[in-house]
């Protein structure tokens, strides 16, 4: 019996190394694991967080380079800006010199037009003279020592000129007080046709005439016999007779 038991004995003891052997490869095999599953779940984090951080790079590549295309765009809006600027300042400086020239002109021949704008306005008509009134007393007294700027002279001989041309181009009827032959004064209805002549008569068609321009103001002689045809006329401009065909005389300078 003792020659099994220490048969086995001595078995076991031969066994043990291998056993242990076994026992050492088995726990390294299982770090090993470890260490794969682990290095694997490493891996698959990192990328997980490349994909998100590689979207998110790329969103901002196209943020980024949109600001960019808009930059551009800006920066060539302005240059565009910059150059029609620059155009549009040379031709402004072309326009002020051609206008600084023609005032130059201007200012030159003003004081004669408004010397002799000042003849004109003694043969224009009273009603017209009393419409531009306040356009004749800013007139200079002398064109050589005035206050007023250029611009305002210039307003001046165009606001008369422009008025006396609309007067002349159409008929213009006033009320007024007429003196006749003797001193006697009549109130009479006066037609202008425009700056060339006029025609008046007083109520009853007994004083009647013409007027005409002349170099110190307007001249109204009086016509005999042509009282009645003269009232036709202007009845007739009025409205208080029928349209017809009126003779009466004429006189032009």
């Amino acid at each position: 019996m003792k020659t099994p038991l220490l048969q086995i004995l001595a078995l076991g003891c031969a066994l043990a190394p291998f056993s242990l052997s076994a026992q050492n490869k088995v726990t390294e095999t299982r770090d090993t694991l470890d260490k794969w599953v682990e290095t694997r779940q490493i891996i698959s984090e990192e990328k997980a967080n490349w994909k998100i951080e590689q979207s998110i790079l790329g969103d901002t590549i196209q943020l980024l380079s949109n600001e960019l295309e808009r930059l551009e765009k800006s920066l060539a809006d302005l240059e565009a800006s910059a150059t029609a600027a620059d155009e549009d300042r040379s031709q402004l400086a072309a326009e002020k010199e051609e206008l600084s020239a023609a005032a130059d002109v201007v200012e030159e021949h003003i004081g004669a037009l408004e010397t002799q704008l000042k003849r004109i306005i003694r043969s224009l008509p009273e009603p017209l003279i009393h419409k531009i009134k306040p356009l004749i007393r800013r007139l200079p007294d002398d064109p050589s020592d005035t206050k007023l700027s250029l611009g305002e002279r210039v307003q001046n001989i165009v606001g008369i000129l422009s008025q006396a041309d609309k007067f002349n181009t159409t008929l213009t009827e006033t009320s007024e007080s007429r003196e006749i032959a003797g001193g006697k004064v009549v109130e009479v209805r006066t037609l202008y046709w425009g700056l060339a002549m006029a025609y008046y008569v007083d109520a009853s068609g007994e004083y009647a005439g013409i007027g005409y321009p002349g170099a110190d103001g307007w001249e109204w002689p009086q016509i005999e016999g042509k009282g009645l045809e003269i009232k036709r006329l202007i009845d007739v401009y009025e409205g208080a007779e029928d349209i017809q065909f009126v003779e009466v005389p004429a006189r032009i300078n």
